[in-house]
């Protein structure tokens, strides 16, 4: 039969009726409470004999809508149904023997095995009770390796029978007989597939029946049979039956929409921000004036298109002569703009073209409603702490920048509104005294809108990198010395740190440091099972004994676990069935028993908590995870959170993920801060997002209870849970993707040939699941600008460096690129070969040669694939290829340009970092290092390796840079948070990572406000042609779509490489954010007349200078006066008092002082105190916190200024 004349049947062919008697002597008649499953029934003709031979009940699927109808009418319509198979809802585990003949064809969407013959197995496999029967009637050469395996794994018994004769004329057609359950031996059971396969029996009519169906399962268990797409006739009957109007999908259409609510943002949003802000559709409902059209209403509708990114093509690997064709499409949003005039007409607008062109000729108006849309929290007032911020001397002398002053400010009045803020701060911007200040100010109370909402025993948590604990202690005490910061690193310190925090009181800061990696170590968990062995019976005792095996054979013991509480057998669900729990699935988890619920767990000290030889006792307490003891004891007393380098946590599947999901549900207020929130894809954004923000947490819900077995009715058990951890995330996360981010497919077009003959058959058209692609939709900028703060050097409005990011291609050495390309041909037909056999596991392998081998050449190289064995799983590994050295005394093109570069540089008295990737196993840092010192004149390198604690590396480059180092290499993730490499204006990469937050990062760490040199480059070396070259252009991508988010305008150097893809959001930013008329920063964000002036020297975002007339607050300065500073040293805060008090004259020499700490400008005469009792400062003083014996003090109209008074009891 032709290919053509397959496709038109489905690749579905009926058993032929002169095998029937063969096939119905192989089984005993059972009982009418049996049950026969065959889902892909044709027109249920075999089903009908056989149910009637073997006295089963059948139920039947079929998906052609013609021989569906005729098994509907053969079965009726509560038997036989119309669905695709993988969409068929019944009960699992239901069915006493299944008939499989499935559609002979390719699966066009699977990644491995490319057959729908063994996908339908093993997707059908579930629906088979325990010792059931299953007949697969398929083509000899459709028993795959993978197919053997797969029965071998889950069957007792596996037969091979031959029907007799060609199918069609051309092929050997088999029937395969599973009995299905446990096998203890399954790489004894493939050997013997594989075998029978290579000489199977011949199927005649038996004289007595070979297999005998398992004991009916009980009817009083719940039955499903029926499809989950719903046909007419079916939908018609429901309606009639329950009514569809009565449901709440139904319903929901009829709803009101509700209407937009009114965005209120922390901050306006920035010029750059503006254009994504308008194609997110936030303009909808707008009625406005234009030139073209008169007063218009306007809606937005952001949907995604597809686009062709790029069409590959490149010969078959088995067929030189043949083509494959490989087309990129790419799944980007678009806006469609429809106005509603003033007469009536409708005008829609769809394209990049039309929406620019009617966004630049209505800029005015579309910017007028665009700021009475934003309503922003913070109106660059100072939010009443302008005094506070002015007395801030960082390190003891440094003022904060009044950019600096706005942004703390605008997190504290943002707090008053939500409780979660994202900021993002450039790299060196300050972030954490900025940080710092923000916690200082709210715990101290001089936020005081938020004084009331802050409790006394409540704390602020700073979770931070390790290598800046210290660096955010000194920060925070040069700030506010009166106040408590504790180290915590173990739960026993937490403990201490809570209990401190509760004695001290209101007033005083307590502000609790933790390492990063602390929050989520823990102990180690073991499972609390008894193992012991029982025996299993591999096949009935009154089946016949299958070949070979022996009698005596047929009791095997296995280990099994049970639970020590009640001794029930621990089980597990795999594949639809249940068995014996094992080691690995108990270690995976925290299992309970199904019976009794007792933790299969318990958790097991570590070596330092356990008991020294010859001690009883350990001498200290096992590490508990910090984030599940705070959740667990103090899940109310956390008021603030501060989580810097928040991207770290992106990933919610990491132990930093988990740990900031788990803290950040039990703070009440939460900042997280990054200079780098976006890695260039949507899904960095969703752990984050979901954690700050609401909204997410409403429309892309994941948490919930775990997934549990099904529950059996009549049974006492407990359900068991299957599924501890995935809690549908992944569904989730991929709705964000599709909404919020771009996605592409590649669509294969490939030749197709007969399996028999090798004959070509024409091309199959492949398409590959969606996978994401760097890129934002503009309603992720939308989503996120109501709770973020975007901060940048640029917006301090000092002068900075000159900064400048150079991509610079190297060709090749001709004989070593040569050889790349033949390799990477080589590599790249193995790929496809062991894709197509269903192994995906070397694409590793195949990325880091093609990426690390160009600056590798000079040694040996091995190409590994670790190939895993179907049966055993073990790993075995087999070389693809082998590549001789080059040379190790040459030096390769790649180097020289890096030589000449660095050359170039030091000449101009310009020291240099030079970022390396391979630092490990293959690390090149050694054969660099030598490269420098010989080639380059003066240049004194110095390797900074992984051994260095991240707490030192600072200290350490220091140490070389006085040591007269000039060129440092390292990995970029060695430096990419907390360090200045102001020292270096040049860094180098000489080889490119694929993680854009790593690159940002490390790229940064020389352009500082302190930077003294003129000039700060980052260089990108990459070869062309190579997979270098590729990694540049995604770079680029990313890092275009990461300014998007952040509201940067410009290109810079590596973003350049991919300029004029980015299509409307480059144009929108050019025509609109650019245009000084959309929005002037000088008169959005000016406060009222007479109240602020415009800084002529800051006169940008956030420079706004504001001269306000409040009230003084108290000053936290270090007072001279060495009892009052030795007593805030050990806890006191200055108080006020208004109580009228005798005064008390000290000696000259105090009055002095005390005139010197208190303000000149003095609204109210008030006696101050220092209060070791920490009594609040919005609390009414009482008579009882002044011992009696202590002199008063008395108002008189002589005085300038009270003198302090120390109230000690």
């Amino acid at each position: 039969m032709s290919r053509l004349e397959n496709k038109q049947i489905m690749g579905f062919f009926e058993i032929e009726e002169h095998h029937h008697q063969a096939i119905l002597s192989l089984i005993a008649p059972a009982t009418l409470a049996h049950r026969l499953l065959d889902p892909f029934a044709g027109e249920g003709k075999f089903l009908e004999v056989a149910a009637k031979q073997w006295n089963v009940t059948p139920y039947a699927n079929e998906l052609d809508g013609e021989r569906a109808a005729q098994c509907i009418k053969r079965f009726g319509p509560k038997q036989a149904v119309r669905c695709d198979v993988e969409r068929l809802i019944a009960s699992k585990n239901a069915f006493s023997v299944g008939w499989f003949n499935p559609p002979y064809d390719h699966d066009t969407t699977a990644e491995g095995n490319k057959r729908v013959e063994f996908c339908y197995l093993r997707h059908a496999w579930k629906w088979i009770q325990d010792g059931g029967l299953v007949l697969w009637a398929i083509y000899i050469q459709h028993l795959t390796e993978d197919a053997a395996a797969f029965l071998s794994k889950h069957s007792r018994q596996v037969d091979v029978w031959a029907l007799p004769g060609k199918h069609l004329g051309e092929y050997d057609q088999i029937v395969v007989a599973a009995v299905k359950g446990l096998q203890p031996d399954p790489e004894k059971l493939y050997g013997q597939i594989i075998a029978q396969k290579a000489d199977p029996r011949q199927l005649e009519v038996q004289p007595e029946p070979v297999y005998k169906l398992p004991p009916a399962l009980d009817k009083s268990r719940r039955f499903v049979f029926s499809p989950d797409v719903i046909d007419e006739e079916q939908g018609l009957r429901l309606i009639e039956e329950q009514g569809a109007w009565k449901t709440n999908g139904f319903q929901a259409l009829l709803e009101v929409s509700t209407p937009p609510v009114q965005i209120e943002p922390v901050v306006a949003p920035r010029p750059g921000h503006m254009a994504l802000v308008l194609a997110a559709g936030v303009a909808d409902g707008a009625v406005i004036d234009t030139e073209e059209y008169g007063t218009v209403a306007i809606r937005g509708k952001t949907q995604h298109v597809e686009q062709i990114a790029r069409v590959d093509v490149e010969s078959a690997p088995n067929d030189p002569d043949r083509q494959v064709k490989k087309t990129t499409i790419r799944l980007k949003p678009s806006t469609t703009l429809t106005l509603l005039a003033d007469d009536g007409t409708l005008v829609e607008m769809d394209g990049d073209d039309a929406l620019l062109a009617f966004i630049t000729s209505n800029k005015r108006s579309l910017a007028a409603y665009l700021n009475n849309k934003f309503s922003p929290a913070y109106q660059f007032d100072m939010n009443g702490i302008r005094h506070f911020l002015d007395r801030v001397r960082l390190k003891g002398k440094y003022p904060l920048y009044a950019a600096q002053k706005h942004v703390i400010a605008a997190i504290t009045k943002g707090f008053e509104r939500r409780d979660s803020i994202l900021l993002v701060g450039q790299m060196g911007t300050g972030k954490t005294a900025m940080g710092s200040t923000s916690a200082i100010a709210i715990a101290s109370g001089a936020v005081k809108a938020l004084a009331d909402d802050i409790r006394p025993d409540q704390v602020t948590l700073i979770v931070c990198p390790p290598h800046l604990i210290e660096k955010w202690k000194r920060e925070l005490l040069s700030i506010h010395p009166n106040m408590i910061v504790e180290r915590i690193d173990r739960h026993e310190q937490m403990k201490v740190f809570m209990d401190k925090a509760a004695r001290v009181g209101a007033g005083i800061p307590k502000i609790g440091l933790i390492k990063r990696d602390l929050t989520k170590l823990g102990c180690n968990r073991d499972i609390a099972v008894v193992w012991r062995d029982e025996p299993v019976a591999l096949w009935r005792h009154d089946q016949p004994t299958p070949e070979g095996y022996e009698p005596n054979q047929r009791i095997v013991k296995q280990r099994v676990p049970k639970c020590p509480h009640c001794g029930a057998t621990v089980m597990q669900e795999r594949k639809g069935t249940r068995v014996p729990a094992s080691e690995n699935w108990l270690k995976s988890g925290k299992r309970s028993c199904s019976v009794c619920q007792t933790p299969l767990w318990q958790e097991a000290r570590d070596r330092g908590s356990r008991p020294k030889s010859g001690h009883k006792y350990p001498p200290k307490n096992p590490r508990y995870r910090l984030d599940e003891y705070i959740k667990r004891q103090y899940r109310d007393r956390i008021y603030l959170l501060i989580w810097d380098e928040i991207h770290e946590a992106a990933n919610g599947d990491t132990g930093n993920g988990e740990a900031f999901g788990r803290l950040a549900g039990v703070a009440k207020k939460i900042l997280a801060m990054t200079g780098t929130p976006f890695n260039g894809k949507a899904s960095s954004l969703f752990n984050i997002e979901y954690h700050l923000n609401e909204r997410v947490r409403q429309r892309y819900p994941w948490g919930g209870a775990d997934r549990l077995s099904h529950k059996e009715r009549g049974s006492s058990r407990f359900q068991t849970v299957i599924d501890a951890t995935g809690k549908q995330r992944g569904r989730a996360e991929s709705r964000w993707v599709s909404d919020m981010g771009v996605r592409e497919q590649v669509v294969e077009e490939r030749p197709t040939y007969d399996s028999n003959t090798g004959a070509y058959t024409g091309t199959s058209t492949y398409e590959r699941p969606y996978e994401e692609a760097p890129g934002i939709s503009p309603l992720l900028v939308a989503e996120v600008l109501d709770h973020a703060i975007f901060f940048s050097l640029a917006d301090l409005g000092k002068a900075l460096p000159q900064y400048e990011e150079i991509a610079l291609p190297v060709e090749m050495d001709s004989d070593t690129y040569d050889q790349y390309d033949r390799t990477r041909s080589l590599l790249k037909d193995y790929l496809i070969q062991r894709r197509w056999e269903g192994d995906t596991t070397f694409r590793g392998a195949y990325l880091q040669w093609s990426m690390g081998w160009v600056n590798t050449s000079f040694r040996p190289t091995e190409v590994i694939h670790n190939i895993k064995h179907p049966i055993t799983g073990e790993k075995h590994p087999h070389v693809v290829t082998r590549i001789p050295s080059y040379g190790e005394d040459r030096v390769y093109t790649k180097e020289q340009a890096l030589v000449d570069l660095l050359k170039e540089e030091l000449a101009a008295g310009r020291p240099c970092v030079v970022y390396l990737r391979q630092t490990a196993t293959k690390d090149i840092q050694p054969r660099i290092e030598a490269l420098i010192r010989q080639h380059v004149p003066g240049a004194v390198p110095y390797v900074l390796k992984n051994t260095v604690a991240a707490e030192r590396r600072e200290k350490v480059i220091e140490q070389q840079i006085a040591a007269g180092v000039n060129v440092v290499i390292c990995n970029p993730e060695l430096v990419k948070t907390g360090l200045d490499l102001i020292h270096f204006p040049t860094l180098i990469f000489h080889e490119i990572t694929f993680n854009l937050s790593t690159m940002m990062q490390a790229a940064a760490r020389a352009y500082r406000l302190n930077q003294t040199h003129e000039h700060c480059k980052t260089v990108y070396l990459f070869a062309e042609g190579t997979m270098e070259h590729t990694a540049v252009q995604l770079m680029s991508r990313k890092q275009r779509a990461a300014k998007l988010l952040t509201g940067d305008i410009g290109l810079t150097g590596l973003d350049a490489l991919t300029e004029g893809e980015s299509g409307f959001e480059e144009a929108l930013l050019d025509a609109i954010a650019k245009d000084e008329s959309l929005l002037d920063p000088s008169e959005m964000f000016k406060a009222n007349a007479g109240q602020s002036e415009i800084d002529a020297e800051d006169a940008a975002y956030w420079n706004v200078e504001v001269d306000e007339d409040e009230a003084e607050e108290p000053a936290l300065v270090a007072y001279a006066d060495p009892v009052v500073q030795a007593a805030i040293e050990l806890g006191g805060v200055l108080v006020e008092d208004d109580q009228p008090r005798q005064t008390y004259r000290p000696a000259a020499q105090i009055v002095d002082l005390a005139k010197q700490a208190l303000p000149a400008k003095q609204p109210k005469r008030k006696c101050k105190k220092l209060d070791l009792l920490a009594v609040p400062e919005d609390e009414p003083e009482r008579v009882s916190d002044v011992h009696p014996l202590a002199p008063k003090c008395r108002q008189t109209e002589t005085d300038e200024h009270v003198p302090q008074q120390l109230a000690m009891f």
